[in-house]
């Protein structure tokens, strides 16, 4: 009786993260782990001297799933295990999943079968809390801007052309196009909006790009400048 995509990643023992890590060419002081099964790469390794030269970067684009699912997630990892297969040294890059899609039809995005990241309910759920982070910087940001319209709208902002939404990691129709504040004016100034999900946020740029807190503050000036722009007449 063959076994199903979660019956498999839990037959498989986990390495452990420093023997991960060592075949990468990483040291144990060079992560940041979360958990047993996770850790995040230190960024100040990129100010080290390169000890190798650079490596060559296959890109999977687009695929048309089979019925069975396999896609890109699929055969990315699929290459990077038959890559390590030949004795190449090979690193499997994906993305982490929206919570949007895996809880609908199209589901987790962890991979199947032998080609799978594991434990694919970390992966798929919660990794590292990135999304939960970006989420709510973002809705801080649109909650600085509902309670600069409260206390007078200084930049005559024009209501219906704020294009700054809220995010959530879920798709959830009711939420898509909304009206907030009712309730009275102690509740804020009533306006159209709605949310968008959290990997589509703008927040992103700022905490990804950047390389440094300098940088980082100019690029969400910026970003936070256009939309300001594009909010008033």
């Amino acid at each position: 009786m063959s076994l199903n995509d979660l019956e498999i990643a839990r037959s498989i023992p986990l390495r452990p993260l420093s023997e991960v890590a060592r075949v990468m060419g990483l040291g144990n002081d060079e992560l940041e782990p979360y958990g047993a099964a996770k850790a995040k790469i230190k960024l100040d390794l990129l100010k080290q001297p390169p000890v190798r030269k650079p490596g060559k970067y296959v890109v999977v684009t687009a695929i048309t799933p089979t019925p069975l699912g396999e896609g890109k997630t699929v055969h990315t990892v699929g290459i990077s295990q038959a890559l390590n297969r030949i004795g190449k040294r090979a690193c499997c890059v994906i993305r982490q999943p929206s919570m949007g899609p895996v809880f609908g039809i199209k589901g987790g995005a962890a991979g199947g079968g032998y080609s799978q990241v594991v434990p694919p309910e970390e992966l798929n759920l919660h990794l590292t809390g990135d999304f939960h982070a970006v989420t709510a910087a973002h809705n801080l940001c649109a909650a600085f801007l509902d309670a600069h319209l409260f206390h007078g709208n200084e930049l005559r902002l024009e209501l219906s052309s704020i294009t700054w939404r809220r995010v959530l990691d879920m798709n959830d129709r009711a939420l898509r196009e909304i009206e907030v504040a009712h309730g009275g004016t102690k509740n804020g100034t009533p306006r159209p909006t709605g949310f968008d999900i959290t990997s589509a946020s703008r927040s992103w740029r700022s905490s990804a790009s950047p390389r440094t807190s300098t940088t980082c503050a100019s690029v969400w000036a910026r970003s936070s400048s256009a939309t300001t722009r594009t909010a008033r007449r």
